[in-house]
C-alpha cells in the first residue's frame, strides 16, 4: 500500500499531570471598580471562618440614572453548589467604606444561606447582630447550565510508536450538572522509518457524572464517536475514511473561571487500520489506550445572561 514522510510521535505530556495537582482554582474574583479588593478581602476572611467553602464574584452594576447610586452584581456559589445573585447597592463616599460595607453584606448572605443549610454550624461564642439595613435572605437558585471551551494533548498506545496530537473540545454543564454534551475536534500523528500517519477527527458525544468536593471536583463516564479522516504517507499518500468511538473516564478539577480535565479510556478504531510503505508498516485499532488532558475556559450561562457577573 503506498505512503509518506517521517512524523515523529508526539511525546506524552506528564507536566500538565502535574500542574493539575499543584494549581489551586480561584475562589474570589472581586474586580469590581467602586470596591477595594484588598480591604474587602481581608472583611471577609475576618467574618467568615470558611470562606474557602465559597466561590465569589463581584462585578460592576449598571448605575442607576435617577439615584446615582453605586451597586455592584455579586454571584456567590454554596459549598452544596447551588447559585445565588444579587445586586447590592453601596452607600459609603470612599472605596474602603463601600468596600467594608460589601464584606459585612456577603458575610450577613453567606451566614443566612448556613442558617438554612441542613446542618447549621456550632453557636459562636461572639453572636454578632444582624444589621436591619442589610439586603434580607438571599432566594436560592438552581445551578445554571454553564458552558465550556478546552484545548489539549492526547497519547494513544496500543504499540510502539504511540500516536500523538491535540484535542480541541466543548461542552456544557446541564441538568444539576449531572450530564455534559461534547463535542469534539483532534489531530493526531505518528511514524516510523521514513512512514508517516495522520488522523483528523470530528465528533459528538456525552458525559454522565456528578460533581464532589462542593462543586470543585466533577467525575464521569464519558462516550465520544468520531468520523476520522486518515492520511499515509511514504514515497506516495493514500487516504481513507474510518470511525474512531472513544469510551472512558473523565476527572475535572474546577474553579470559577476555568478547569484541568483528564480523561483516560479505550479508542476503538474501525476498521483497523493497516498501512505498509518502502520499509515500514504501521497499524491503527483496533482498541488502542488514549489519555487526554484539557485546560479550559468557563464561557458562562448557556441561558439569557443579562446581570451577569464578570462579563
Amino acid at each position: 500500500m503506498p505512503v509518506v514522510a517521517l512524523l515523529r510521535p508526539v511525546s506524552p505530556a506528564l507536566t500538565v499531570l502535574v500542574a493539575l495537582a499543584l494549581v489551586a482554582p480561584p475562589r474570589l474574583d472581586l474586580h469590581a471598580a467602586a470596591i477595594d479588593t484588598q480591604i474587602t478581602t481581608q472583611g471577609l476572611r475576618a467574618r467568615v471562618a470558611d470562606l474557602d467553602d465559597w466561590t465569589i464574584t463581584v462585578g460592576d452594576a449598571t448605575t442607576d440614572a435617577a439615584t446615582q447610586e453605586l451597586a455592584v452584581e455579586v454571584w456567590l456559589r454554596a459549598p452544596d453548589g447551588s447559585d445565588h445573585r444579587r445586586r447590592l447597592p453601596l452607600a459609603g463616599t470612599t472605596k474602603e467604606d463601600r468596600s467594608r460595607e460589601l464584606a459585612a453584606s456577603l458575610a450577613l448572605l453567606i451566614e443566612q444561606w448556613d442558617e438554612r443549610s441542613p446542618s447549621p454550624p456550632p453557636p459562636s461564642s461572639s453572636a454578632r447582630v444582624p444589621d436591619t439595613n442589610a439586603p434580607g435572605p438571599m432566594p436560592a437558585a438552581a445551578p445554571r447550565a454553564r458552558a465550556w471551551l478546552g484545548l489539549g494533548p492526547r497519547l494513544e498506545l496500543a504499540r510502539w510508536p504511540p500516536e500523538g496530537g491535540v484535542d480541541l473540545l466543548f461542552g456544557a454543564w446541564l441538568l444539576a450538572e449531572r450530564l455534559q454534551p461534547l463535542l469534539s475536534a483532534g489531530w493526531g500523528a505518528t511514524g516510523r522509518q521514513g512512514l508517516s500517519l495522520q488522523t483528523v477527527r470530528l465528533g459528538a458525544g456525552l458525559a454522565a457524572g456528578s460533581p464532589l468536593a462542593r462543586g470543585r471536583w466533577w467525575l464521569g463516564a464519558h462516550a465520544v464517536v468520531h468520523a476520522l479522516w486518515a492520511r499515509a504517507h511514504d514515497s506516495r499518500a493514500a487516504t481513507l475514511w474510518a470511525s474512531s468511538s472513544e469510551l472512558g473516564g473523565t476527572f475535572q478539577v474546577r474553579g470559577a473561571r476555568w478547569f484541568v480535565g483528564v480523561r483516560t479510556g479505550l479508542d476503538l478504531a474501525l476498521p483497523e487500520l493497516r498501512v505498509r510503505g518502502n520499509t515500514a508498516y504501521l497499524r491503527r485499532g483496533p482498541v488502542q489506550w488514549v489519555l487526554g488532558v484539557s485546560f479550559a475556559m468557563i464561557l458562562g450561562d448557556l441561558r439569557n445572561s443579562r446581570g451577569r457577573v464578570g462579563r
